[in-house]
């Protein structure tokens, strides 16, 4: 097999046509410096040739059948705080501006911290999605929501993630990010819809006690 492989020595199937034989035989050529390039295969008639439609519409269902299930397993995924989550709750130690570029309104995520419980934050959230007709889909132990919305936006569907975190059993982080779609339309949506429903379970940390001089 080695010594047919180091020859090109190879037969295509009777059902192949000849524009595919002629592309395979280039690049099945053993010889790197005449094998074909990849701009030449872009202008082979095989490789210019339209996909079938039946064809077309299988792939797609394959693509949205492999999101489904890819969307599944982040669900599934059990939801974990490291010490660099918590300090950048704290403005005094938020690090992030060194290291983000983005500037505040293209950013695709946003962090808060609540008092609640997890499936009092989930009821908001759904709350939100029935209010825009977005889709909701939660994992069985409620820390993590995604919200799908209807409508085709100008880069697919909007969605929106969010993983909430257990710091202690009666104090949260909630990570909501850009999970699909455009990243205006997802910040038009935080600042518009999602910020001012959540805005009253929002955490603050209570006023330093100030004496007089």
């Amino acid at each position: 097999m080695y010594k047919k492989i180091y020859r090109g020595d190879f037969r295509c199937p009777p059902w192949f046509s000849g524009d595919a034989r002629r592309l395979i035989t280039k690049l099945l050529d053993p010889n790197p410096n005449s094998r074909i390039t990849i701009s030449k295969i872009m202008e082979s008639p095989w490789f210019k040739k339209p996909v079938p439609k039946n064809m077309l519409r299988g792939m797609k269902e394959e693509d949205e059948e492999e999101k489904e299930k890819e969307i599944e397993e982040k669900m599934k995924q059990p939801s974990t705080m490291n010490a660099f989550h918590i300090i950048s709750l704290s403005e005094g130690f938020d690090l992030s501006r060194l290291f983000e570029e983005k500037k505040r309104e293209e950013r695709e995520e946003m962090r808060f911290a609540t008092a609640g419980t997890a499936s009092s934050v989930i009821s908001r959230l759904e709350e939100v999605a029935k209010a825009v007709k977005f889709d909701v889909k939660r994992n069985s132990d409620e820390t993590k929501v995604r919200l799908q919305g209807q409508q085709r936006g100008r880069k697919g569907k909007l969605a929106i993630a969010a993983d909430i975190y257990a710091v202690t059993p009666s104090f949260l982080v909630v990570e909501v990010k850009k999970d699909n779609g455009d990243t205006l339309e997802y910040n038009q949506f935080c600042s518009k819809e999602l910020r001012p429903a959540l805005k009253d379970i929002f955490w603050t940390s209570p006023p330093e006690n100030t004496t007089p001089a």
